[in-house]
């Protein structure tokens, strides 16, 4: 009777852990939701997480955090974006994100990342050269690198949850 209850543990854990990574990819909060979980199932001493596995899963959050923070913004100062594009890429998209968790979350706070990053790269270049062909090619790159940035997090946050399970199961 045990094993069925542990092993029914297991699964409701899994399952948050996959509703966490669903987190993630509407831009919340979801890979710290997976860090957590890791060091609870650390200090209560359930499954073979070590210090050395939750160190990692700790440092995959984090790189997580830098890869959405910083793809989307190399995406436009790579393909030609100016200071201006990429400024208004990342005020933008913030922005985005922002008003979208007011407007309607989680959703809006995709949708609106996306459009946010794509209109703030393209108003930062078209102020700065008042072309508008060059200001939506860079919104389109600032779009695109967004997209890369999200998707880098969500690959964290699947190696997270690999690991969790692999340690506990």
């Amino acid at each position: 009777m045990e094993a069925i209850l542990v092993k029914s543990g297991a699964v409701v854990l899994y399952v948050f852990l996959f509703c966490c990574l669903f987190l993630t990819i509407f831009g919340l909060a979801g890979n710290w939701f997976i860090v957590a979980a890791a060091l609870i199932i650390k200090l209560t001493g359930w499954g073979d997480l070590t210090w050395l596995w939750f160190t990692v899963v700790l440092a995959l959050a984090i790189l997580g955090e830098i890869v959405e923070s910083l793809l989307g913004l190399v995406v436009v100062a790579n393909k030609g974006g100016t200071r201006w594009g990429v400024i208004g890429s990342f005020v933008g998209g913030f922005a985005g994100v922002i008003l979208g968790a007011g407007v309607m979350p989680p959703i809006g706070s995709l949708v609106l990342g996306f459009v946010g990053a794509f209109a703030g790269a393209a108003i930062g270049e078209y102020l700065r050269d008042r072309r508008m062909e060059e200001a939506l090619r860079v919104g389109f790159w600032s779009f695109i690198g967004r997209s890369l940035a999200t998707m880098g997090k969500v690959a964290a946050g699947i190696c997270m949850i690999w690991i969790i399970i692999i340690q506990t199961w």
